[in-house]
């Protein structure tokens, strides 16, 4: 077979690559955001208990503002509808919970993430 005869058969193969290398390239763009995003959420979570579970402040309110806070100035775009929440578990520990939705590139992709951050409560010893 010919050249001539081919017709056009490499460029549908060429289009049918680069369609499917295009689609890996966005795969791992997504996966590297959610990467991001899940790191930055435990950051907010860690920062949130940090604030709240030392002598003299020892707050979940406190431990809350300070994760969304963090959350809010930090992540840009990329942590959407920043919910955080804290509160005092039994036995003197402290748990922040960081939940965001993340940006996606691949579109009908709902993505979120959720991070928790857990640490006993700083009192001093009677």
């Amino acid at each position: 077979m010919s050249d001539s005869e081919r017709g056009g058969a490499t460029s549908v193969e060429l289009a049918l690559l680069w369609s499917g290398t295009l689609a890996l390239v966005l795969v791992g763009v997504q996966a590297a955001i959610l990467a991001m995003a899940s790191q930055l959420a435990l950051s907010a979570a860690e920062d949130g208990l940090r604030a709240g579970r030392y002598r003299g402040i020892e707050s979940p309110d406190v431990a809350r503002q300070a994760a969304a806070a963090f959350a809010n100035r930090t992540t840009g775009n990329l942590l959407r509808e920043v919910e955080a929440e804290a509160h005092e578990e039994p036995g003197g520990r402290l748990t922040v919970t960081v939940s965001a939705s993340v940006a996606a590139v691949l579109p009908g992709l709902p993505l979120t993430v959720t991070r928790r951050a857990t640490g006993a409560l700083e009192r001093p010893a009677a």
